[in-house]
């Protein structure tokens, strides 16, 4: 995939470099719309442990996001993930995931869930792949510690979706170590 080289460890030897960088943009844009949703969301719901769930994942994605930031950079010193143009294979368009409405009925909150654990679906398929793509160690880590806490978001939200379905409540929150 990459060679390694003097000044950042990677060497772009063609398709495949260009290739990391733009999956490393589209899961950086993923985790970014991931604390646009949820923090939305988190200000919507009416109920307190869901609005409570809502900000954690929050703060878990902006944390994720910090770290694909950081990653772009040891790969890549200097380059701006704004700038970077992402996959289009994994790219959210926000508009048509979920429009967050200013007050939320048990309906939009169902609907909103089910737009969230879409993006983590998303987002656990990208780092799975990029995982077994990377030749770098550093990456190939970071990718699977990744997707692991992106399933338990999914299945925190599905948990949720469930009870939410059946007519209860949200059930509340334990947050995730480390991520």
């Amino acid at each position: 995939m990459a060679m390694r080289g003097d000044r950042s460890g990677w060497e772009d030897d063609g398709s495949d470099v260009q290739r990391l960088l733009s999956a490393l943009a589209a899961a950086w844009r993923i985790e970014d719309y991931g604390v646009e949703l949820y923090i939305a969301m988190s200000e919507r719901v009416r109920d307190k442990e869901g609005s409570i769930i809502l900000r954690s994942l929050a703060q878990d994605e902006v944390r994720h996001r910090a770290w694909l930031e950081n990653e772009i950079d040891r790969i890549f010193p200097g380059r701006s993930v704004r700038d970077i143009e992402p996959d289009p294979a994994y790219g959210i368009s926000p508009s048509k995931v979920f429009a967050v409405p200013d007050e939320m009925t048990p309906q939009d909150e169902i609907a909103g869930l089910e737009a969230a654990i879409e993006v983590e679906k998303r987002s656990v398929q990208l780092y799975e792949s990029v995982a077994a793509a990377a030749d770098d160690r550093e990456l190939k880590s970071l990718m699977e510690r990744l997707a692991r806490w992106e399933r338990g978001h999914q299945r925190i939200l599905e948990d949720n979706l469930h009870y939410l379905r059946r007519g209860g409540s949200w059930y509340g929150y334990t947050p995730i170590l480390d991520g």
